[in-house]
């Protein structure tokens, strides 16, 4: 049983990890010809380890949903707090965002990835014993 464990750790980190790549190869697909931002290429992009993400909670564990969420919202304000101390220690901006953000720090469009990342460091560890 130890050893299915491993398996699906493993597969679910490579199909996590294909479907990041090939949302980035779609998204990079839809705009290409463009410098702007389109709705088609942030879904592209997130689509995939969103809808792995569902699915693997459904058959396999339903806790991969909290650690979704919860990633979403330890990146985001984590995001946002290194913003802001950065700029108010430096007077300097680390990043910007144009589309969604809060006060220039973080951005709404932001928070799937935090979850999508708290997911695939999860795998990650998983694999490596940690």
């Amino acid at each position: 049983m130890e050893n299915l464990n491993i398996n699906i750790e493993i597969l679910s980190l490579l199909f996590m990890a294909l479907s990041i790549f090939g949302g980035s190869y779609l998204a990079y697909l839809y705009g290409r010809k463009t410098k702007q931002f389109r709705w088609s290429e942030y879904i592209a992009i997130i689509i995939f380890p969103i809808l792995f993400i569902i699915l693997y909670g459904f058959l396999v564990n339903i806790r991969i949903l909290s650690l979704f969420f919860v990633g979403s919202f330890v990146g985001f304000v984590s995001e946002y707090i290194i913003g802001l101390t950065y700029h108010k220690t430096l007077n300097r901006r680390l990043w910007t965002y144009g589309r969604l953000n809060i006060h220039g720090y973080t951005s709404l469009l932001a928070i799937p990835f935090w979850g999508i990342a708290g997911v695939f460091f999860w795998f990650l560890s998983k694999i490596l014993g940690l």
